[in-house]
């Protein structure tokens, strides 16, 4: 599944960039990425990635079958970093979960649809039936790319999250891909 890898990758403005598995020694480009990012994108990400601690162990503990890392990069630099989470057992076992994340200076550039696209080709041909996605409602602009990537808004979970630096609640926006409609 992912022999195609490294692939050049070119975004609507002609940027070209490389998408790959994430490896272990992506370790110190992922943190800097990660530090990078403005405190208004990391509000709302479920783990803390300024944690050195935690994104070495994300990097030590690599299993593609349980989390499955797509980054974009260009020139050594992370862009992007795209993850498909799936259950290995049980009734959640079709279901791949995805998470985005882009680096601002390479936002509205269609970036985030190609990585939506890609983690949906791959949940594909990992014989997956549905995808994913929670975003914060208020992101109008990221559910509007995932709604054009196939997504279908399908909930709505009123004062779910909460800003890690705000302390404010937010609603989360549940989004659902049905990939048995899809080429595989």
């Amino acid at each position: 599944m992912l022999e195609e890898y490294p692939k050049e990758v070119t975004l609507k403005d002609g940027f070209s960039c490389t998408l790959r598995p994430m490896v272990c020694d992506d370790q110190e480009a992922l943190y800097r990425f990660f530090v990078s990012l403005p405190e208004e994108d990391r509000r709302y990400l479920r783990d803390d990635p300024t944690d050195r601690r935690l994104v070495q162990k994300w990097c030590r503990e690599l299993n593609y079958n349980k989390v499955l890392p797509i980054l974009a990069e260009h020139e050594g630099s992370i862009l992007a970093n795209a993850t498909l989470h799936r259950q290995t057992f049980g009734w959640g076992k079709h279901v791949g979960e995805i998470r985005i994340t882009i680096a601002a200076e390479v936002r509205q550039r269609g970036l985030g649809s190609q990585m939506v696209e890609e983690l949906s080709d791959l949940a594909v041909r990992g014989d997956l039936d549905k995808l994913c996605a929670r975003i914060v409602a208020s992101q109008s602009e990221v559910i509007k790319v995932f709604e054009k990537n196939g997504f279908t808004q399908v909930a709505i979970l009123k004062n779910f999250v909460k800003d890690v630096y705000l302390g404010e609640y937010q609603d989360i926006a549940v989004l659902v891909k049905d990939l048995s409609q899809t080429e595989g």
